[in-house]
Order: C-alpha cells, then structure tokens, then sequence
C-alpha cells in the first residue's frame, strides 16, 4: 500500500463514485477500482458498499482517517522540504465561510502574492463547524473561522470581534403588526428577546453556521417556535430575501457593514440583541513540530489586513 491508494481511496470515499473520482484523479475507473479491491485484500477488510451512491463500511471509515492523516503528514513533508530547499512553490489550501471570503479574501491574497508569487491558494468554502473539522482531518492547512481552542490542537490567532444582527424589513413588519411597528421594534431592542416577533417568518443559514447556531439560541431563549419559510448556506441570498420582505433574518455584522445596500432608503432594520450574540473571528491552523512558512505568512498578511467591522447602524 502507498500514498498513491491513500489519494484513491479519499476521491472515491468524496465522490461517492468510481465515475466521477476516476475523473478527478484522471485514471481509468478499472486502475481505480484494482487499487481499492486490493487495499480491501491486504487488509482483510471490506471497505465499500458498492451501491450507487457508494458508502462507507466501518471499516471504511476508519480508513478514511488515516487515509487523510496520511496525506496531512506527506503535504506537510512536502511543505517542510520546500522550507528546508529554500523553494517558495506549493499551494496552500484556504478554509473560510463564503460570506468571509467575499469580504476578506480579495485584498489578503492579492497581498500575499506579491510577497509570494509562486504559491497558489485553493480556496475552500464551507459551514464554521465543517471548516474547523477539516482543518484538524489535514484538509486544509489554515482556516479562517470561529474555533474553539479547547476543541483541537491548533493555533489560534484572533483577528476580529463580529456580532450577529437580525435583520428585517419595514414592509414586512407592518404587513404584520400594522402601526405597532415602532413598538414592537423598541421592545425586541429593549429585551434582547424576540418574543414579539413570533408572527414574523424567519431566514436561516445552515446549522452548522455561526449565525444559525446564535439565531436557534435566540428563538430558544426567546421561548418561541419560529416559522422558517427559507433555509439557505449563502448569507447574501437571506440578505437580498429579507430585503424583499420575505422574512427577518440573523446575518454576521460584517456582511451588513460591507454591503451595498442603502440601509438609510431601504427601509431595512438591523438590530442588536446584545453582548451575548457576539464571538471572535480568528484564523488557525494545526499544532505540528515543523509549520510551512507560507501558513504562517498567509497568517500574517490576515492580521495585518484584517477587516474591521464597522457600525451597522
């Protein structure tokens, strides 16, 4: 066995098909499918379910992790000979939401390759909590995210605070609460609570993103069973909704302040409910004995271009 089937095996187990990861790996689905059969042999274990889609066995999944800490350790080789060769070449792979990498990444990299010209960075999208899942399975070299030090072996370098905010439309609120608007805004912003928004439809994000996971805190806290009419992991698309009336919505600070949106003219209300819905944005990356040079000043670039969240009211 070698690194060779380690990577083979990680495609088929991501794609779910011997298709789609022969594709990916450019090799014949034949070439792919002997390797996996005789990972399968030498270890005297059945490592897929070979139905359509594929799954993993128990098995299998055990040898995923490996499979990825493996590949975790060879890029890190790969990375510290580069370091130890004096050759600044490779490519550093990027965790980070999409709503941060609108905002952030744009003026970080366009920094970081003038200081580096012959690094690529692979950006990677996904959910706060599958970013930090990734990052310590290997498959990324550093994220940028909300990251619980007590969680993992990482570094951690704190950027930036960040709120989360609801945002809802005027239009909405007086199709339901007609000319107690007024008070019923001043009472969610006195209490915190959204107790006097339990008619009003709601706009969420995926479960495993910040601002889902604060916004089922709130409606928890709030002692109210909201009506979610859309579910979405694009922050922008829930802003754009709300700004149609369609429902209030829990959206980072960051993502208001940096919109293009006139609030002013809108006739979009964006409120604070408090201390509480408040976290810090870091940016992270795993605990080993040799750490890539590129990490650490793609790290560096992050600090020193960090955004800054402005008032969103």
């Amino acid at each position: 066995m070698n690194f060779q089937t380690m990577d083979y095996f990680v495609a088929v187990a991501e794609e779910k098909s011997f298709t789609k990861a022969a594709e990916r790996l450019s090799v014949t689905q034949q070439t792919l499918s002997a390797n996996i059969a005789a990972a399968e042999k030498e270890l005297g274990s059945k490592l897929l379910e070979r139905t359509v889609p594929l799954s993993l066995t128990f098995a299998g999944e055990e040898f995923l992790r490996y499979a990825r800490r493996f590949q975790a350790q060879r890029r890190a080789m790969d990375q510290e000979f580069l370091d130890i060769a004096g050759n600044e070449r490779g490519r550093l792979h990027v965790g980070v939401t999409a709503t941060r990498g609108h905002i952030i990444m744009p003026r970080s990299i366009a920094a970081f390759q003038k200081l580096h010209p012959n690094i690529s960075i692979e950006l990677d999208e996904g959910e706060n909590d599958e970013l930090v899942e990734w990052l310590s399975e290997g498959q990324l070299d550093l994220i940028v995210a909300t990251v619980n030090s007590a969680s993992y072996d990482l570094v951690i370098q704190k950027l930036f605070d960040e709120k989360i905010v609801l945002v809802v439309s005027q239009a909405l609120l007086e199709s339901l609460y007609a000319d107690k608007v007024d008070s019923v805004v001043s009472q969610v912003k006195r209490t915190g609570k959204l107790t006097a928004l339990e008619a009003c439809p709601f706009l969420t994000v995926g479960k495993r993103d910040i601002a889902g996971s604060f916004a089922r805190h709130a409606f928890a806290a709030s002692g109210i069973s909201p009506t979610i009419k859309v579910m979405s992991r694009n922050s922008e698309t829930l802003l754009a909704l709300a700004m149609r009336g369609v429902g209030a919505c829990f959206l980072p600070s960051e993502l208001v302040a940096s919109s293009y949106y006139d609030f002013e003219t809108s006739g979009l209300h964006i409120i604070e409910l408090g201390k509480e819905m408040s976290y810090s944005v870091s940016v992270a990356w795993r605990r080993t004995d040799h750490v890539w040079s590129a990490i650490e000043s793609f790290a560096q670039v992050l600090s020193e271009h960090r955004y800054v969240v402005k008032r969103s009211e």
